[in-house]
C-alpha cells in the first residue's frame, strides 16, 4: 500500500474547544459560542491547526453545515493562518454508522455525506470516525456494515480527494486486518496515544505493524484507570512513541486532545511546548542537549 502524504507535515494543532471553557463539564464539545475566538488564541500560542469537532446535539449550530458559517471559517483561516485539515465526528458515537437500527445508520450516513460534500470548500482532507464507545466494533456484523458503507463512499472520496480516518479500539492485529481487508488508501487511521495506554496496547506492537495507515495523531496521556491525565503524568512514553512514528515515516499533524486544566489557555500553551520539544527532536532535525 502506498504511503499517504499529508498536505503539510508534522504541524502541531489543537482540538476545537480546548481553548474555550468546558461545556457542562464535558472534556470535549463543539464551542458554539466561542469557536471564532479560538482561531486567534490558537495563533497566539503557536498552533498551526485546529481540528474541528462535530457533536450530535449541536449539529444545527455547527457552521460547517451552512453557507454563511463556512464563509466565516474560511475568513478566519486566512486572517490567522490556521488550517482546518481534519474533523473529529463525535456525533457518530451517538449515532453509530454500524448501529443495528437502520434508521440510525441512515441518519448518520446522511450527515457523513453532507460533511464529505462541503469538506473541499474548507480544505478539509481528513474526516475522523470514532469507532469507540457506543460505536466500537464488536462483531463481524459490525465490520460488514462498515465495509459496505465504505465501499459505497470510496468513489466519492476519490473524486473529492478526501480520506476517512478511523479511531479503533480493536487490538493492533485486528486494526491491521480490518484495514487490509478494506484495502483502500482512502480509509486510514487516527492514532491516539492516550487510548492505546488506556487499553493497555504497546506502541511497539502497534506502530511498526500498521504505521503505514496512520494519517493523523492525537496527543493524549492516560493510564489504564484514568482516561485522561496531564501530558507526561500517565502511561504514555512519548519519546518512544515519537521515535516509532519517526521510524514509520509519519508525516501528518499532531493534534492536542489532552486533559483540561484550571486555565484552558495556559494548559494549552504548556502542552504545546511539551509537544514542540518532541517534534523538534524527532521530526525537525533539532537535537536536545
Amino acid at each position: 500500500m502506498q504511503k499517504i502524504i499529508s498536505l503539510m507535515s508534522n504541524r502541531i494543532g489543537i482540538m476545537q474547544g480546548r481553548l474555550s471553557p468546558a461545556i457542562d463539564g464535558k472534556i470535549q464539545d463543539f464551542p458554539s459560542k466561542t469557536w471564532k475566538e479560538e482561531f486567534q488564541l490558537a495563533q497566539e500560542i503557536g498552533f498551526e491547526v485546529i481540528e474541528w469537532v462535530i457533536v450530535a446535539d449541536s449539529l444545527d449550530k455547527n457552521p460547517v453545515f451552512n453557507i454563511s458559517g463556512r464563509k466565516e471559517i474560511k475568513s478566519l483561516q486566512a486572517e490567522f493562518n490556521i488550517d482546518v485539515q481534519s474533523v473529529c465526528c463525535d456525533c457518530f458515537m451517538d449515532m453509530p454508522l454500524n448501529s443495528s437500527e437502520k434508521a440510525i445508520r441512515e441518519k448518520a450516513k446522511s450527515i457523513l455525506l453532507d460533511l464529505i460534500n462541503v469538506s473541499p470548500e474548507l480544505r478539509i482532507k481528513f474526516i475522523e470516525i470514532p469507532l469507540v464507545g457506543n460505536a466500537e466494533i464488536k462483531t463481524e456484523g459490525d465490520k460488514l456494515l462498515l465495509k459496505e458503507l465504505f465501499q459505497e463512499i470510496i468513489p466519492i472520496l476519490e473524486k473529492l480527494d478526501l480520506f476517512i480516518l478511523l479511531e479503533l479500539s480493536l487490538n493492533p492485529f485486528g486494526i491491521n486486518d480490518f484495514l487490509t481487508d478494506i484495502n483502500s488508501k482512502r480509509i486510514l487511521i487516527n492514532y491516539d496515544t492516550g487510548n492505546s495506554a488506556y487499553w493497555g496496547y504497546k506502541p511497539n506492537e502497534e506502530i511498526p505493524l500498521y504505521g503505514k495507515y496512520i494519517a493523523n495523531v492525537h496527543i493524549k496521556d492516560c493510564t489504564p484507570r484514568d482516561y485522561t491525565v496531564p501530558l507526561g503524568t500517565g502511561n504514555v512514553d512519548f519519546n518512544y512513541v515519537f521515535k516509532l512514528l519517526k521510524d514509520a515515516s509519519y508525516n501528518g499533524d499532531f493534534i492536542l486532545q489532552a486533559a483540561r486544566g484550571k486555565n484552558d489557555y495556559l494548559t494549552a500553551e504548556n502542552f504545546y511546548k511539551f509537544t514542540k520539544l518532541l517534534t523538534d527532536q524527532y521530526f525537525n532535525g533539532y537535537k536536545l542537549i
